[in-house]
């Protein structure tokens, strides 16, 4: 079933339960009900590199109104100690719903958010995944809507699998999870104790995150093939999508199939356009095909062809899959894209 048919069937289902709850609370005529959208996604991980999109959210863990900004602390309608909802263990964001900043998204301060126990929660200025900096937010989120969710893991994403990942004493034998880091790919690999390790530190990496937008690639060293299952919401909203100069591995926010063509991946003289060219100078769109990457440069035409060969180009095939990762390289960022809600 493709991703399109699945949501057309998520909506289906909706409006069958909002009957049954009408039905059910009939007697009730003032009372009003509403839920997300939930529904799942599968994908076969196969041995050797795959790649994986995560569109799908984790339940609002709160969906209220921001009443005003100060500082890094955003006042929460509603809530009087924030701060005793969140588990320490865990991270968490706020994405923006209405208003000027809609489809933006904050990390949380966690452990200065338990600390303050007030009615606020406390945005984390330093991380990487702000979609803006928190310092240029100024009124822009007072009386806008916000929900506070919790970040996908490693952890969750092994939970996600139908048999756990292979962990062994050899990283040429165990799992490993990719993550783009200052342009740069970087595994962790499965260790045989059930951690994730990366080269060179002795940390353990199960809680690292994979922020909405964000791709990786799943490298299965053992034979046989496992099943990724995703349950979750669907994004009702906006996102906005930072786009850097280096390499980035990225995945759609909704669960639907995109074509370069349709995302707008075209080559322009803007600051912020995509750059057409050579396979040396040409921005580029890398996917797994049959375990392996392949790329795909942006030429001076429009089309995005295949490096070696001049007549195979995917300008009109759904490439930015839902349930898959896509390795971007850019030559100019472009830190202010919303892309808006598809359905």
């Amino acid at each position: 079933m493709s991703l399109v048919k699945e949501i057309m069937n998520m909506k289906k289902l909706n409006v069958t339960l909002a009957i049954l709850v009408a039905a059910v609370m009939a007697g009730n005529a003032q009372t009003t009900v509403t839920s997300e959208i939930v529904g799942y996604h599968t994908k076969t991980i196969s041995p050797g590199l795959n790649s994986v999109g995560l569109p799908l959210l984790k339940s609002d863990l709160v969906k209220t109104t921001a009443t005003s900004v100060s500082g890094n602390s955003v006042s929460l309608s509603g809530e009087t100690n924030f701060g005793a909802k969140l588990n320490a263990a865990k991270s968490y964001y706020i994405e923006v719903y209405s208003g000027n900043l809609k489809g933006d998204r904050f990390d949380v301060d966690v452990a200065g958010s338990i600390i303050a126990a007030n009615g606020g929660v406390l945005l984390n200025p330093t991380s990487g995944n702000n979609s803006m900096p928190s310092a240029s937010i100024g009124t822009n989120l007072d009386n806008a809507i916000i929900a506070v969710r919790e970040h996908i893991s490693i952890a969750d994403l092994e939970a996600m699998l139908s048999a756990p990942a292979t962990g062994t004493a050899s990283v040429a034998t165990s799992d490993s999870i990719g993550f783009t880091e200052a342009g740069a790919l970087v595994f962790y690999t499965k260790k045989i104790d059930g951690s994730w390790k990366r080269v060179g530190s002795p940390s353990d990496f199960s809680t690292k995150i994979i922020p909405p937008g964000s791709g990786v690639f799943f490298r299965k060293a053992a034979s046989g093939t496992s099943t990724l299952t995703q349950v979750g919401n669907v994004r009702d909203n906006d996102f906005a999508r930072v786009y850097t100069n280096l390499l980035d591995l990225t995945a759609p926010a909704y669960p639907i199939d995109k074509t370069p063509s349709s995302l707008g991946v075209v080559p322009g003289a803007g600051s912020t356009d995509w750059t057409g060219g050579t396979a040396a100078t040409g921005d580029s769109v890398s996917i797994i095909e049959g375990g392996a990457l392949v790329k795909y440069t942006l030429k001076t035409d429009a089309k995005l062809t295949r490096v070696g060969s001049p007549s195979d180009f995917i300008n009109n095939s759904a490439v930015f899959a839902g349930s898959d990762a896509q390795l971007i390289k850019r030559s100019k960022a472009n830190a202010d894209t919303v892309m808006v809600k598809p359905y």
